[in-house]
């Protein structure tokens, strides 16, 4: 995070720094009569989906069996036709079969409201289904908890709320129900709820690496960093296979000043999924650590990723106003307003440059790190690569380029004329090649230049 802007956690996608947290509880229905071929039709059955699915059909298309044995065989058929690939549809088909057969059935109503909750689609109507459940069996704390998760997806966070409660109340030892509520209590700004329930659900459940990384988050709310980065740090423990993990334990360590491990535990989140918030948080602790040209690179791959991602371009308007480039700056703040019109920060932002514009143009007042003794070896003033913008704006990379450029001047004035050829040749080079790959992705301008004074003076030596 850059200064006083939100980080880039919070993305088009994902609005809060729990990643797909609130997973629904395990749905858990009767048992229903063996089938043929040594499947039996059961709801929990390790049976492959393509057994279970032929051995319920035995039981459904016998007309004969009573309508309350088919529903069930249809319930557990969908559950099976839920867990493959592209089955949803037929898993919410048997579903309305078997309501059809047996409107009664409570277990019914909430395996069609979770399943429609996982879709993503009409969460009114999820939320209607499971309300049917809790009508039907008001006893079920399974319904509850999943209303509440619908509850909290629409942001109906009191009603969600008073869901877990019921919930919980009904089933004190359910660490699902203890965990979505305090996710819930984290959405609605209380904190220290949310790191009580989430310590309860570890209590119950101490193998849940998604409520570490969640009380994590209320953690880092709390100011408690140093328990942030522990709490993601089991998260990745438990199950390092999961990008958000480092993410969110690299924002923490960026919160502490920590950079350069930050920086390396986003490499692991990328490593993972190459993904734009991932790329603009990368981008952040580069830009805080002073290397704007590797944190432009990954502002710029974010933004090939997603084009509309509307926090890059607003921290990217914070790193083109520190080169100086206040046109393209202003140009980033209109973009982040259009792309999201509540973001006070890109207002604030395009309201002070377009009076910096006013005031000083659109070029800078002064050329940044002038040629001096400690900047750059050419003229900011009329620097028109981004590269050489990005140099004359970082005061590391200037030392180094001037570093490179006398080394250079020093070689040549000793070299003979086929050395000084050469010389020359592998200079144009460099220069070609930084030129031509600087914003690329990966691309480290830092190491390039360093390498290139090393070479330079081992040659010299």
């Amino acid at each position: 995070m850059c200064g006083t802007r939100p980080s880039a956690q919070t993305s088009p996608f994902a609005k809060i720094p729990f990643r797909a947290v609130l997973l629904g509880a395990a749905i858990s229905l009767v048992l229903v009569a063996p089938a043929s071929a040594g499947v039996d039709c059961v709801m929990g059955s390790k049976a492959a989906p393509a057994e279970l699915i032929p051995a319920c059909g035995a039981i459904i298309d016998q007309a004969s069996n009573l309508s309350s044995d088919r529903a069930a065989a249809l319930l557990v058929r969908a559950d099976a036709n839920a867990r493959t690939s592209g089955g949803l549809t037929q898993a919410l088909r048997d579903i309305d079969r078997a309501i059809a057969l047996d409107g009664r059935n409570a277990k019914a109503w909430r395996l069609r409201g979770d399943l429609l909750r996982e879709a993503g689609g009409d969460l009114n109507r999820a939320a209607a289904d499971l309300s049917k459940a809790i009508e039907l069996d008001p006893q079920d704390a399974e319904s509850y908890e999943l209303r509440g998760v619908v509850y909290t997806n629409q942001r109906r966070l009191d009603r969600a709320l008073a869901d877990y409660d019921h919930a919980i109340k009904l089933k004190p030892d359910d660490a699902q129900a203890w965990s979505d509520r305090g996710v819930t209590y984290y959405l609605g700004g209380d904190n220290e709820k949310a790191v009580r329930d989430l310590s309860e659900a570890l209590r119950l459940d101490p193998n849940r690496p998604r409520s570490y990384t969640n009380r994590g988050a209320a953690y880092k709310k709390l100011g408690q960093l140093d328990k942030a980065v522990a709490d993601d740090g089991e998260a990745i423990r438990l199950d390092p296979k999961v990008p958000e993990y480092y993410d969110n334990r690299a924002l923490s360590l960026a919160a502490m000043g920590e950079y350069d491990k930050a920086i390396a535990h986003y490499d692991q989140a990328l490593r993972l999924a190459p993904r734009p918030n991932f790329f603009t948080n990368r981008g952040d602790s580069y830009h805080l650590k002073g290397e704007l040209g590797a944190a432009l690179s990954d502002y710029e791959a974010a933004l090939k990723l997603d084009p509309n991602f509307a926090q890059t371009y607003n921290n990217r308007a914070v790193l083109y106003k520190k080169m100086g480039e206040r046109r393209k700056a202003l140009a980033d703040y209109e973009t982040a307003l259009r792309l999201d019109p509540g973001n006070d920060n890109a207002a604030n932002g395009r309201r002070a440059m377009i009076a910096e514009i006013t005031k000083f143009g659109a070029e800078p007042l002064r050329p940044l790190n002038a040629v001096s003794g400690s900047g750059p070896s050419f003229d900011c003033a009329t620097a028109r690569r981004e590269v050489e913008k990005v140099i004359c704006a970082d005061p590391q990379l200037g030392v180094l380029d001037r570093q490179i450029a006398e080394t250079y001047e020093h070689m040549l004035k000793g070299a003979s004329k086929r050395s000084a050829g050469d010389l020359r040749k592998t200079q144009r080079d460099f220069l070609t090649t930084r030129n031509a790959s600087f914003g690329r992705p990966g691309y480290d301008l830092r190491k390039v230049m360093q390498d290139r004074l090393q070479r330079l003076n081992a040659l010299d030596g």
